[in-house]
């Protein structure tokens, strides 16, 4: 089997929900349109690091960690479902913010790890790599004291979640006999639009993946995901025989003025969606993914089976 020599714990017992959006649909132009709920699980609220995380933490039990150590800014789905992962897990987990301390009336995935009791640490508002530059410190000062610290975040690894996720997928559209043609997801770090990217080629490689960014200019963002699409085959020994570029069309023009910064399109996009079907997604990620499939039922690019992958992040709704 494709993932039997690679460490992983099971945090999902169960596919997530694969449901059709037929008053959205219709109001868009995209009839056939269906949505994968990642934003439907059991643990944390959900989310798409979940996948991921069963890849890390398998990695991390492998290697007898017993502190794992996580980092991203406040509003963080990421630490978010690490720290929820961990509680289940029974891990110690040490959450790394580049802020300069906390916030005075926390909200969304902030007020979710107070709940947890999450220990967290303050870097200050610095970039990412002086973030992970005091993660590693972090590190070498556990092992100093004894620890087996884990550090979530290699890419690869964490794209193996929807590899597997993309096998699930089209389980389910062949068991609703759903004729899958296109797929829309965001465009950001890499691992989860790569995994699924690497996944779909391998299993059904007709399927379009449109990668709507959220966070990079394609020139930047194809390097990134060349790398994770090359780090896969490898470690899973196996290629899909195609390149990450085909059967793929990235789409820039619904960033806006950046990551994590709203546009009136997505605004507007998010409140049909909600309106039309009673489903909620967060301004920063999937909002902007919907602006992009709103845009390619217009222009009759997405007939057919069209599916829209949720990848959660709803809590930041109540930041």
């Amino acid at each position: 089997m494709l993932f039997s020599h690679i460490p992983r714990v099971r945090l999902l017992d169960d596919p997530t929900p694969l449901e059709p959006a037929r008053r959205y649909g219709q109001q868009i132009g995209c009839p056939g349109l269906w949505l994968k709920r990642d934003d439907v699980m059991p643990l944390g609220l959900g989310g798409n690091k979940v996948r991921s995380l069963e890849f890390w933490l398998g990695e991390a039990l492998e290697q007898q960690a017993d502190v794992v150590l996580v980092a991203g800014l406040p509003p963080s789905n990421l630490c978010r479902l690490t720290a929820a992962a961990c509680c289940k897990l029974g891990l110690r987990c040490i959450v790394v913010h580049n802020a300069s301390g906390p916030e005075e009336r926390p909200g969304g995935n902030s007020r979710l790890n107070d709940l947890m009791g999450v220990e967290r640490l303050y870097c200050g508002p610095v970039d990412e790599w002086k973030r992970a530059e005091f993660v590693e410190e972090t590190a070498r000062e556990l092992r100093a004291q004894g620890h087996k610290p884990y550090i979530v975040g290699d890419p690869v690894t964490g794209a193996l979640g929807y590899v597997a996720a993309a096998g699930e997928l089209l389980q389910q559209a062949e068991q609703k006999q759903l004729d899958l043609g296109h797929v829309f997801i965001s465009a950001s770090a890499g691992p989860t639009e790569t995994g699924l990217l690497f996944g779909l080629h391998l299993f059904s490689p007709d399927v379009v993946l449109h990668l709507v960014s959220v966070e990079y200019e394609e020139r930047v963002f194809w390097p990134i995901c060349q790398r994770i699409y090359q780090g896969l085959a490898e470690k899973l020994g196996v290629s899909p025989g195609i390149g990450p570029r085909e059967n793929a069309r990235f789409d820039g023009g619904f960033l806006g003025e950046g990551y994590a910064k709203p546009t009136p399109e997505c605004v507007q996009a998010m409140e049909r969606l909600a309106r039309a079907e009673g489903v909620f997604v967060d301004t920063t990620y999937n909002a902007k993914v919907l602006a992009g499939l709103e845009d390619a039922g217009r222009r009759g690019i997405a007939e057919g089976g069209t599916l829209f992958w949720h990848t959660g992040g709803v809590p930041s709704l109540f930041g």
